[in-house]
């Protein structure tokens, strides 16, 4: 199945496992995702390894060449406090900690610059999952407390000026996305993720739904990365995606309880199915 109209997807429990909207970036915010992602090309560019040992998301052979000039390929998490990959355990003496992307000098204006797409990424989220969206305001309002009371003085900084109640996002430029799950999200949260570029045609393929998303400059989807296996790929021209991500261990480490899935509730389904609204359309599928 193509999908290339507003939808939501939903399984045989009435269970929201996905949100499509294309067109869903106005021109101003992806501008602002531009003009951040050229700013970003130092880092992105030292972000591209040749070892075939490193994790995939960096491996060079998984992207390619701009276009023009101004952007950088690469991928890079900015996020102003999380937990390293493999250091995520406090009973070991792990803390939360700010990703390396904001330990330069312009982490400040960095995390400026990308306050509108941050804040539109939040609304949508608060549409389309209130539950995860307050938890996550939670989250939010528990961390600049604790590392004030820590002295983590860098890290209270960032927090104040962080417009998402996102944990963080990833910035890549002309990567090419394998299909993969991301084990790190919780099954009843949504990435979200948005996409702009020169790029004429792409396709975001969800082989365990199958279904094929045409990915369009512009594009938000957001969907439950851990249940969904998921890939993108885009035939030619300069693409840049920004995944708004979740890190469950922050949640847990902030003692925000875990909100339940978002159910789509079936006296509402059986109104739109007999007022054929335009808004979305609805597709049953069964349990993952």
């Amino acid at each position: 199945m193509v999908l290339d109209h507003p939808s939501v997807v939903i399984d045989s429990s009435h269970r929201i496992i996905l949100w499509y909207i294309p067109g869903a970036l106005s021109p101003w915010v992806q501008n602002d995702m531009y003009m951040a992602t050229i700013a970003m090309g130092d880092l992105l560019k030292k972000s591209i390894t040749n070892k075939e040992s490193s994790n995939w998301r960096s491996w060079g052979s998984n992207f390619q060449p701009s276009d023009g000039p101004e952007l950088t390929p690469g991928c890079i998490n900015i996020t102003p406090c999380w937990f390293q990959q493999g250091y995520e355990n406090p009973d070991e003496g792990f803390k939360p900690m700010v990703s390396a992307s904001l330990k330069g000098d312009r982490s400040l204006s960095m995390i400026m610059d990308m306050q509108r797409p941050a804040l539109l990424a939040s609304v949508a989220l608060q549409v389309m999952h209130p539950q995860l969206y307050w938890a996550s305001i939670r989250t939010h309002v528990e961390l600049p407390h604790w590392s004030a009371e820590q002295g983590l003085h860098n890290i209270h900084r960032l927090l104040k000026h962080w417009a998402s109640v996102y944990t963080g996002a990833a910035v890549m430029c002309n990567r090419q996305s394998p299909e993969h799950r991301d084990p790190k999200c919780p099954p009843e949260a949504f990435n979200i993720l948005t996409s702009i570029g020169s790029y004429r045609h792409a396709v975001m393929q969800l082989t365990n739904l199958r279904i094929e998303l045409i990915y369009n400059p512009g594009v938000m989807v957001s969907y439950s990365g851990r249940l969904i296996r998921h890939g993108i790929h885009v035939d030619q021209g300069d693409w840049v995606v920004w995944a708004w991500f979740l890190q469950d261990s922050m949640h847990n480490y902030a003692r925000t309880p875990h909100p339940d899935y978002a159910v789509y509730n079936p006296v509402d389904l059986d109104a739109y199915q007999l007022a054929k609204y335009n808004q979305a359309d609805f597709a049953m599928y069964g349990n993952l």
